[in-house]
Order: structure tokens, then C-alpha cells, then sequence
């Protein structure tokens, strides 16, 4: 009993450490981003025309990325010089050290030499890496170029935010949208989330080729996708097409390690950890002492729970297991190192982010090692970054106008509104931003005519990010891809029951190094910000350090005075040790859809865009997050070995209520809003994307040339990682957008 009360302060010190972790990246940007009234970049009276288009792309995440591309290889494959202009309104990221391929910076160079900003991911494990995540990382007002965008809805009080609206969203902010940021999961929803009757979509027994083809253009590039089906062209040209190495499934400490999947009746290989001959309840097979940790704890607990788990599909490069050649084409590619942060970068740059398909397809690529320098792949491309839309407005003659700002590179408070026009636009700004610039031009009289519904069918997707402390085995947080499995649950194959409004998924999530430093530290920290303070990034630092100083730092120094030297391995432990005993899980699940946007009113100090739900409860009373709370209690019990443990969710406590400046459900994937139907009385857009215009009647009821590709138009929950599935939609609205632009085709 005595030490009752010791367990539960290291498991609240614990618990901070990754309250802390995830609020660096939204609490700082959430409070100054609710106070931009104050602080109006000017725009320059005047407004600069951009020129006309045959096609503008608005984001360059996945549906932007992967539909514009298909749409600019047909237009160069026709050869009239037809331009495709993409609007991004943040920059172009890269690793700042050598890889294998680059082992001199060439590709940061190579960009700024073609009149590219470019920033570097942070690369700094120790204290000081938290100041350069806050002051450079984090988009704010006046640092308009940083990597993570975070989207708070609510409203402004006398201490920053007096009312949350229940959500906040992390998003990426630069060239290639999302997939700078994500986990790199590549992962379909079972079928039955599509086959929801919610879903218009008529796949027409190809669903398996759209997804097939989704998986080869995030692994390997959209035009190797497509050229691939097409197979018009020799290898070695079908080669050259291939910008990374394809989708990898990575589980074992190093590179060219073999996992020892167990096979099906047929030969075919399973990827998950072999349970044929389990030791004990926890301890695997020899064969997989060199997994790694995480992995290895994470499935074997798992298989207790769930018969459908596994190996995720990663969008990110490997060597083959030894003895196969090098690379599939004898050059050397850069690969995972197992370092642990993938979302704040990845220093070997092994991730395949859209940026690497999107400078290959506009600049091409610089010479590398052992590889020869490449022109444009699609000339008549162009993407214009530091440029955020504002709104879209229907040509009485057809066709567009784009109004938006552009932000000089030297000066980011000085703007100027420009305007561009096209015939054809595809808006794919990501859920949050497509449904604020649809909204406002649906308001302002821009595109009068969308669909009433426009707002409706917001989803959580079940989101959360969860910790458990004191783990039978070690787990190691910090070592390997940011996620490595996952455990579906009331899927056909999970053996307790199909039951679509309760599917969910549980996936293993790292945490770099740079968060192991704030352990003790991160509660305190996150209830000072829960209280209204640290309305500027240096306030919240300073706060940080003296609390860092104050409970770390000093109490260390008086440790090392000690005579034993024996005890003072708990005070230099390194951050694998500090995090080597904890897993963190992010969840997803079917949530009921039915949150809805609305424009917020700035003069009674509204964020841009307010959210609620329809039936007036909060977000997080949703009952998929019983079920997924359920789950984890059981799953915490085999991990720990305990009766009663249960993994935190540290926002849920510090979020709850008007008052609180937390939102109880961060996400990271967002969907709805735009949702796709069969009429614009259900939905804004149909199966391709296409815009209702709801007064039209007829066969053909759409704003002639208005596309919505991303997040935004999915009509449901998927209860799983939403990149696949966004991916192969962007492929297939790509498609169509093509057969409309040439129909003689």
C-alpha cells in the first residue's frame, strides 16, 4: 500500500509526457490562430491578375496530388500545350542531412535553384529541438510557413479561447499536404464500409483495381501507375517513371532482415508475427528476436484479443531481405532507419511524401549518386506555393475565377491578392480549408448554387491518441516506423462478430526523442495551458524551460553530488529508456458522421469555421469510443499483466468543458463536409467528385469544370487510416475529370 501512491504520481508523470507531446504541436498554434483579428497581414490594395488555366488544382495533398497528376499526364500526352497550375500555400520540405541518394543536399539546392522556398524537418532529439518545433515548426501568425497546421474551432474570450467546440485537427502545411505529416498507413476499410448504401459510389467489380492502383501511385508514383496498366511503354522508361520504391511492411530492428512470416495453405506469406510456437503469453518465437520491440509486444498481445492483425502496408522505402540485389534496378535508394519520427520528418527521407512525385513531375530531378539528373516529367505543370485561396466565383461565360493571397518569401505579413482563372478547377484543400473555401464562396455568391447540405456529415473517425505505462516487456517507443501494426475489431476476420457501427482499429504509434525529455513535466505544462496562459510561443518556452529546470535539470545536478555512483544510472538514462516500458496506440472507428461546419462570425470572435454536432452532444459521447475504450481496457490487461490498467487518453480530462482552451478529440483525420450522393438534396458532389449545382434539373445537375477531391467528400466513418481510401477515390475522379475534359476520347 505505501507504494500505491508513488505508482500513481510516475503514471501521471508518464501520462504528461505525452499530454505535452501532442499539444506542442496544436495548444501554442490553437490559441494564437483563435487571435488572428489582431494581428491582419495587409494586403496590398491592389489585385494581380495570374493569368487563365486550362486547369487549377487548389491543395497538393493526396486528392490534389494524385488526381491533378493524372489529370496533366493527359493533357501533355494530347501535346497543346494546355497548363495545369497548382495552388499550395505552404512550402517545400526536405531533410536537412546526407542520405544515401543525396549525399550532398542536392535536392534543396536543386529547388531553390528553380526558385523554390524550401525548409528542412527538425532534426534536433534533445531539449533544443523543442524550441525549433514551436518557434519554426508550428504554422502561426507571422510563421505562415510551418510544417503543422492546427485547426480550433471556437470562440475567443478574455483569456484566449473561453469556448472549444469539442475538436481540434493537426494537419500538414507545405508541398505534398499530408503526407509530410501522417504515419505513412496504407490501409483499405473492409467492405463493408463501402458497401454502406450512404455510398453512391457504383465501382462496378473494380474496386480492387482502383485500390491496387492507389497502393503503386503512393508506393511508387502516379504516372509508374497508370503507365503500368497502360503497358505501352518498354521497362527500363517504366523504370525511370518510378519515384520511390514501393509499399514496404516493416517490422524487424534493421534493414534486409528477414521476419519469418508464417504462410497461408498456398505458400503465400502472412504478414504478421508467427504464433505457431508461442512460449508463454507474451514471449514469441526465437525467429523473432530481431523484430522490433514494439511490434513484436504489440501483435503478440494483440492475437488475444483479435484474430484480424497484422504488419501495416507503410508508404515507405526498404532493401529486400538478404540475399536479393541491392534494389530492384541495382541503384542505391534511400531506406528506413528504424530512427522513430517519422512525423516530424524523416531524416534519411525514405518516406514517400507527395513532394518527391510533385518535383519530378514539374522540375524534375537533380543529379544524385549513381544517378543522372532528369528533365520535368510533365512540362505543362506548374504548382505556386505560399498561396492560400479565398474564395471561387462561377464566370457568367464559364469556366472560374480563384481569388487568393500570396505571401512574399522575405516579408510573411506582406501579401497581395491575386486572381487566376480556368476552366476546370479541382478543390482539394484537405476536409478543414475545402469546406471554409466552399462555404465562404457559397455565402459571397460565388457559387450560389451548391448544395444546402454543404457542411454536413463532418466525422472523427473515431480518433484518438492513448498511453499505457509500466508494460510487461519492453517496448521501446522510439524505435522503427511510427507505426508498425494493427488489430481490427467486429471485421469479418476478427472472429467476435461482424458489426459495421462498432468497427474499429487499434495501431501501435512511436514517439520520437525529442518528447522523452518532458517526462514529469508535460501535466503541469499542459494544465497551465488548459488554464489560459501561454498565448505566445516564448511564453509557453519559457514556462517549458523553468519548469524543465525546476523539476529536472537541478534536481538532477544535486543527484550526481551523491557518493554512489550506482545510483545515478536513473538520472542519465537515455530516451529509449525513458520510453522503453510505455505503449502509445492511436484508434479509429465507425463514429456516426453527423457533425456539421458552419462559417464562425469573426465580429463575436468565431474561428473561422465553428463545428457541432447534430443531435447536440458532444464529440467524444460518440459510442465508438466506448467500443474503442472497451478494447484497450482488455488489451491493457495483457500488456501489463494487471487487473484495472487502462491506458489515458490526457485530453479528455484536460479538455472537457466551455472553458477549456483543450479540445477532448484531436484528430488527424478528418473527413466529411462535402460529402458525396446521388442529388444535391443528400450531398455536395456525386461519385467523381463532381459539384452539385442545385438549380439546375436533369441529367446533368453540376457547376460545369467544379471538382471536390479529398477528405472532405467521403460520406462516412472508415474506422481505418482514410489515405487509400482518399487516394484511389482522387484516381478515379482523376479519371473521369480526364473523359470530361476530353470526351472525344
Amino acid at each position: 500500500m505505501k507504494g500505491q501512491p508513488k505508482k500513481r504520481t510516475r503514471k501521471a508523470g508518464i501520462g504528461s509526457l505525452f499530454a505535452w507531446a501532442a499539444l506542442i504541436t496544436g495548444a501554442i498554434a490553437l490559441i494564437r490562430s483563435l487571435r488572428r483579428n489582431a494581428r491582419q497581414p495587409r494586403i496590398q490594395p491592389r489585385t494581380v491578375p495570374g493569368g487563365h488555366y486550362k486547369v487549377v488544382v487548389i491543395g497538393s495533398g493526396f486528392g490534389g496530388s494524385l488526381s491533378g497528376l493524372t489529370v496533366a499526364r493527359a493533357m501533355d500526352e494530347r501535346g497543346r500545350g494546355e497548363k495545369l497550375l497548382m495552388l499550395e500555400r505552404g512550402v517545400w520540405w526536405t531533410t536537412p542531412v546526407n542520405t544515401v541518394e543525396d549525399k550532398d543536399g542536392s535536392t534543396a539546392r536543386f529547388l531553390r535553384q528553380n526558385g523554390q522556398p524550401v525548409q528542412f524537418w527538425n532534426s534536433i532529439d534533445h531539449f533544443t529541438g523543442l524550441f525549433d518545433l514551436v518557434l519554426r515548426c508550428l504554422r502561426r501568425p507571422g510563421n505562415e510557413d510551418g510544417l503543422y497546421a492546427q485547426t480550433i474551432f471556437g470562440r475567443n474570450g478574455p483569456l484566449g479561447l473561453a469556448e472549444n467546440d469539442g475538436v481540434s485537427i493537426v494537419g500538414g502545411n507545405g508541398v505534398g499536404g499530408g503526407s509530410l505529416v501522417y504515419s505513412n498507413v496504407t490501409i483499405a476499410p473492409p467492405d463493408f464500409v463501402l458497401d454502406d448504401p450512404v455510398w453512391p459510389v457504383r465501382w462496378d467489380g473494380q474496386r480492387d483495381y482502383w485500390f491496387d492502383l492507389a497502393r503503386d501511385a503512393i508506393g511508387s508514383g502516379v504516372l509508374y501507375a497508370w503507365e503500368k496498366r497502360k503497358g505501352s511503354i518498354q521497362d527500363e522508361q517504366l523504370k525511370r517513371l518510378r519515384i520511390s520504391a514501393g509499399l514496404s511492411n516493416l517490422a524487424t530492428r534493421s534493414t534486409r532482415l528477414d521476419p519469418h512470416w508464417p504462410k497461408d495453405s498456398n505458400g503465400k506469406p502472412i504478414k504478421r508475427i508467427d504464433l505457431s510456437s508461442l512460449q508463454s503469453t507474451i514471449t514469441p518465437d526465437p525467429a523473432h528476436a530481431l523484430w522490433i520491440d514494439r511490434a513484436r509486444v504489440f501483435q503478440t498481445a494483440m492475437s488475444h484479443l483479435t484474430q484480424d492483425f497484422g504488419t501495416v502496408d507503410s508508404a515507405i522505402n526498404d532493401l529486400p531481405v538478404e540475399p536479393a540485389p541491392f534494389n530492384q534496378d541495382g541503384s542505391p535508394v534511400n531506406y528506413c532507419e528504424r530512427q522513430g519520427r517519422c512525423i516530424l520528418g524523416c531524416l534519411p527521407n525514405a518516406r514517400q511524401t507527395l513532394s518527391k512525385q510533385l518535383m519530378a513531375a514539374i522540375h524534375g530531378t537533380p543529379q544524385l549518386f549513381n544517378k543522372p539528373a532528369q528533365p520535368p516529367q510533365l512540362p505543362g505543370m506548374a504548382l505556386e506555393t505560399r498561396s492560400e485561396v479565398e474564395v471561387i466565383r462561377a464566370r457568367p461565360g464559364g469556366g472560374y475565377e480563384i481569388q487568393y493571397t500570396h505571401r512574399d518569401g522575405q516579408r510573411p505579413n506582406q501579401v497581395v491578392r491575386k486572381t487566376v482563372t480556368a476552366d476546370i478547377v479541382i478543390v482539394a484543400a484537405g476536409c478543414t480549408s475545402t469546406n471554409e473555401i466552399l462555404l465562404r464562396s457559397k455565402m459571397s455568391g460565388g457559387l450560389p448554387h451548391l448544395s444546402d447540405k454543404l457542411g454536413y456529415g463532418f466525422s472523427t473517425n473515431g480518433d484518438s491518441l492513448q498511453f499505457l505505462s509500466n508494460t510487461r516487456e519492453r517496448t521501446y517507443l522510439t524505435r522503427g516506423p511510427m507505426m508498425t501494426s494493427f488489430g481490427l475489431f467486429h471485421s469479418v476476420g476478427s472472429g467476435d462478430g461482424v458489426d459495421p457501427s462498432r468497427f474499429h482499429a487499434i495501431e501501435d504509434n512511436g514517439f520520437p526523442k525529442v518528447f522523452a525529455i518532458l517526462v514529469g513535466i508535460g501535466q503541469p505544462l499542459a494544465r497551465w495551458l488548459a488554464r489560459g496562459h501561454g498565448q505566445q510561443p516564448k511564453s509557453f518556452l519559457t514556462r517549458a524551460t523553468a519548469l524543465w529546470v525546476s523539476r529536472k535539470a537541478v534536481p538532477k545536478s544535486v543527484r550526481t553530488l551523491l557518493p554512489e555512483a550506482a545510483k545515478l544510472h536513473d538520472t542519465f538514462r537515455s530516451e529509449d529508456e525513458a520510453l522503453s516500458n510505455m505503449l502509445c496506440v492511436a484508434t479509429m472507428g465507425r463514429d456516426e458522421a453527423n457533425g456539421q461546419f458552419r462559417l464562425g462570425d469573426p465580429a463575436a470572435g468565431d474561428s473561422p469555421l465553428r463545428l457541432e454536432r447534430a443531435d447536440g452532444k458532444e464529440f467524444h459521447q460518440d459510442p465508438i469510443y466506448h467500443e474503442i475504450q472497451h478494447t484497450l481496457n482488455q488489451f491493457a490487461e495483457i500488456l501489463t499483466g494487471r487487473k484495472g490498467a487502462q491506458f489515458q487518453n490526457p485530453f479528455f480530462d484536460l479538455g472537457r468543458g466551455k472553458g477549456s482552451l483543450l479540445a477532448p478529440v484531436p484528430l488527424t483525420h478528418p473527413l466529411g463536409g462535402c460529402r458525396m450522393a446521388a442529388s444535391p438534396a443528400d450531398g455536395v458532389v456525386d461519385e467523381f467528385g463532381r459539384a452539385f449545382d442545385a438549380s439546375q434539373n436533369g441529367s446533368d445537375p453540376y457547376y460545369k469544370g467544379l471538382y471536390v477531391v479529398d477528405a472532405s467528400i467521403i460520406p462516412t466513418s472508415l474506422g481505418v487510416n482514410p489515405t487509400l481510401t482518399i487516394a484511389a477515390l482522387a484516381l478515379r475522379a482523376g479519371d473521369q475529370i480526364v473523359k470530361d475534359l476530353y470526351p472525344e476520347t
